[in-house]
């Protein structure tokens, strides 16, 4: 019993002075012995080391990659591109300690490392954006971007008398020329950019490098900034207008060919009517005609006496007087009654 406690006793010793002599990392960390503050010695790899008492300090630095960036606290404002378009932009970027020992040399902390990359990626992205034309920044394949044609601002359109000459003028320049790079090929100059100066310390001949390594560089957002934003909904707004006063004049070209072709219908059908009852009329009136010759040929007298009679009727009323001499026709009717009349 007395072997066993000591032996315990003995274990509980080891277990209470083994931190001063021994560490252990996991797989999601490294570490860098410290000796009277300079870095001894670096482990990449989870295990149990050991170090010496008092003497050496242990830094241990996360293996895990790191992501900075994508929030407006890191927004890069008034950025001008080739084309003198204002711009704003919001940056990331990851990366992560690749080096623990040139890490603790050069940056000493992880808050110290991501001031750093954010201070490389900004200077990096302002450099290279102002190489390049808006259009470049923002596409990456020459598809025609059919809302972006403004052919229609030409002298045979009319526009409303509202929007500036300016505008129009701005309009009619404004028309896509065509990516020769896009927007992959602007972020991979970015992020070479970005390793390279990260790659120095600020001398070309120092090539140490920091410790760290960058994985990935990218943009999040682009916009225009508040005045340059306010002048290209301007544009837009004469496009759209342009485009509107072209409809609407095309529309008034329709509706007038139309109407005149539906009134030059209207006046041929009215003729063809005019003439097809002209020709109906003539005939129904030569048929009357023929009628009546062929009633007087064949009723002869008897036609003129029933004639006669109607007139008598419609000229003779009861209150009628008519003076007419002994020789006029229009008793001659009676008068050959007299003749006839037995005595």
């Amino acid at each position: 019993m007395k072997y066993i406690a000591y032996t315990l006793a003995g274990l509980v010793l080891v277990l209470l002075i083994s931190p001063l002599f021994v560490f252990i990392i996991d797989e999601r960390e490294m570490a860098v012995v410290l000796r009277f503050g300079a870095p001894k010695h670096s482990y990449t790899s989870p295990g149990m080391y050991f170090k010496v008492p008092v003497v050496d300090t242990v830094q241990r630095i996360s293996k895990v990659k790191q992501f900075w960036g994508d929030t407006t606290n890191e927004l890069l404002p008034d950025l001008p591109t080739k084309d003198d378009k204002k711009i704003e932009l919001i940056p990331w970027a990851i990366w992560r300690v690749n080096d623990p020992q040139v890490f603790v040399q050069r940056l000493r902390s992880m808050d110290v490392a991501e001031q750093r990359v954010e201070q490389i990626v900004r200077s990096s992205i302002r450099d290279v954006i102002t190489q390049y034309d808006l259009e470049e920044i923002v596409r990456s394949t020459n598809r025609e971007l059919a809302s972006s044609d403004v052919g229609v601002l030409n002298a045979s359109v009319p526009l409303p008398s509202n929007v500036p000459t300016e505008l129009i003028e701005q309009a009619k320049s404004s028309k896509p020329k065509g990516v020769q790079f896009g927007r992959a090929e602007i972020l991979n100059r970015i992020k070479t950019e970005a390793h390279k100066r990260l790659a120095t310390s600020g001398n070309e001949t120092d090539s140490v490098g920091r410790g760290i390594e960058l994985i990935d560089v990218g943009i999040s957002q682009i916009g225009f900034v508040d005045s340059v934003r306010k002048k290209t909904f301007d544009r837009w707004v004469a496009e759209r207008q342009a485009i509107s006063a072209k409809n609407v004049n095309e529309g008034e070209r329709l509706k007038a060919a139309i109407i005149n072709e539906t009134r030059a219908e209207v006046a041929k059908i009215e003729g063809e009517g005019q003439q097809k009852a002209s020709e109906l009329k003539g005939r129904t009136d030569a048929e009357v005609i023929k009628r009546y010759a062929d009633a007087m040929q064949t009723t002869g007298e008897f036609y003129t006496f029933v004639r006669t009679i109607q007139a008598y009727e419609d000229s003779i009323g009861s209150d009628s007087q008519m003076i007419l001499s002994t020789d006029s026709p229009f008793f001659s009717l009676f008068k050959e009654m007299e003749k006839t009349s037995p005595r």
